[in-house]
């Protein structure tokens, strides 16, 4: 599959409704829906693909079945853990003079790598600017700021407790705020925004 066969763009419903899913069918935690309907100004969009054989066409230069230093001399790269490693969504959002990027993961077993998955997502969008900027686009990198967004499975011990909060809460981890909320809910954008 060509990568210009794909849709990275993932646009709202007529409701104004976005829904970021995980391509593993066989995922606990398969969808959130984040309402976008009173935010004017808001790009949604997606990474995450691989092809049958789990090899990744939207940045084919990190596929390699090789793990021998021999390879590296025949320019083949090693396969190193995490590399392909991509966020399920990238939401970007203006709020007044700010711009917010929000990086979504969804997770069924546990938290496992999701901190590695969001901070290379991060890596990824910063490597976008630099080039916009070296291009002459004027881009104030002070006026964005990344957060991380982990949507999981309820836990069972706490199954029926639900609590309703008026914002979401983010926690400095790493290089990123991070709220962790629960998945197959719709959200109304303006939970994350402070």
């Amino acid at each position: 599959m060509a990568i210009t066969e794909k849709n990275f763009h993932l646009k709202a419903d007529e409701e104004g409704i976005v829904k970021i899913s995980e391509k593993d069918q066989c995922a606990k935690c398969q969808y959130v829906e984040i309402s976008i309907k009173t935010i004017s100004s808001v790009f949604c969009f997606t990474i995450d693909f691989s092809d049958k054989n789990g090899l990744d066409f939207v940045f084919p230069f990190f596929n390699s079945n090789s793990s021998k230093i021999d390879d590296l001399k025949n320019n083949q790269i090693p396969s190193i853990k995490g590399l392909r490693s991509k966020n399920d969504a990238i939401l970007i959002c203006q709020k007044e003079e700010k711009i917010y990027i929000f990086l979504v993961e969804l997770k069924s077993d546990g938290k496992r790598e999701y901190l590695q998955q969001l901070e290379l997502s991060k890596i990824f969008i910063n490597f976008i600017l630099d080039r916009l900027i070296y291009l002459g686009y004027e881009i104030d990198k002070n006026s964005i700021e990344f957060r991380g967004v982990l949507f999981r499975c309820r836990k069972r011990d706490n199954q029926g407790t639900s609590e309703k909060k008026h914002k979401a809460d983010f926690e400095k981890k790493g290089s990123l705020l991070i709220a962790e909320e629960l998945c197959h809910q719709e959200y109304r954008l303006q939970y994350f925004l402070p």
